[in-house]
């Protein structure tokens, strides 16, 4: 099974102490390479960088679905960099979308190609089985979410949070709710939701679980694998 995260960067960072850190003008003003070339610039793997809660769940889930043998590729979403790959290497920045006004955030998400870079992410020559977007609402207008859903592969799964409108009448979709009383059933805060989730689906498909139609993804995001599948291995024995 072939399967693609699209997480969003997070506010809170980790980068050394005397790294500069950037903002978008000073982002946009030169070539990432000239930026790393400054005086004391840290250079972060994406997945190093950010150190949200949501991100620190799914670097876990991540490698839990590659250890179980599932190919796994995992984009962020950043304000600053547009469409980063997990390993690609960002200087420290402090770049939001959550901070926008709408045409702010669309002048923005045009000038880095995000919506162009993610439909390039669905024209490979083996499709994605799964399409997770663990994103927040500024974060889906800025990959144009409608657009995207519509270049989806009619033989992938597609996963939101929180988009039912988005999802509705699309069999390939699915919106998952993620907010506080989910939360609060899932023993998490709404901030980290989405994590949980994806360690959960890993959990489920690392203890053997298969999926079989879209609703078992949504099921093994809000559950935990149960013991059955033991009694399972001992009954077949």
């Amino acid at each position: 099974m072939k399967i693609l995260i699209i997480d969003q960067c997070s506010g809170a960072k980790e980068y050394p102490d005397e790294s500069p850190v950037f903002d978008a003008d000073e982002i946009d003003a030169q070539p990432r390479e000239e930026l790393f070339e400054q005086e004391g610039v840290a250079r972060l793997r994406a997945r190093d960088l950010y150190k949200g809660r949501q991100q620190q769940y799914i670097s876990e889930a991540v490698d839990a679905l590659r250890e179980t043998g599932y190919e796994v590729d995992r984009y962020f979403i950043s304000a600053g960099f547009g469409l980063v790959e997990e390993t690609e290497e960002l200087p420290p920045y402090e770049v939001t979308f959550n901070e926008m006004l709408k045409e702010e955030l669309l002048n923005r998400r045009t000038k880095l190609g995000i919506p162009q870079s993610v439909r390039e992410l669905f024209a490979v020559e083996k499709p994605y089985d799964i399409v997770f977007f663990a994103l927040g609402s500024k974060y889906y207008l800025s990959i144009d979410v409608q657009g995207i859903m519509s270049e989806i592969p009619s033989g992938t799964w597609g996963v939101l949070f929180n988009q039912a409108e988005v999802a509705n009448g699309r069999k390939n979709l699915i919106s998952i709710p993620a907010r506080t009383d989910e939360a609060k059933e899932n023993g998490s805060i709404v901030v980290a939701l989405k994590g949980t989730y994806l360690k959960n689906f890993a959990s489920n498909l690392s203890a053997g679980n298969t999926i079989e139609t879209i609703s078992d993804i949504e099921e093994f995001c809000t559950s935990e694998p149960t013991a059955q599948l033991d009694f399972k291995q001992f009954e077949d024995s």
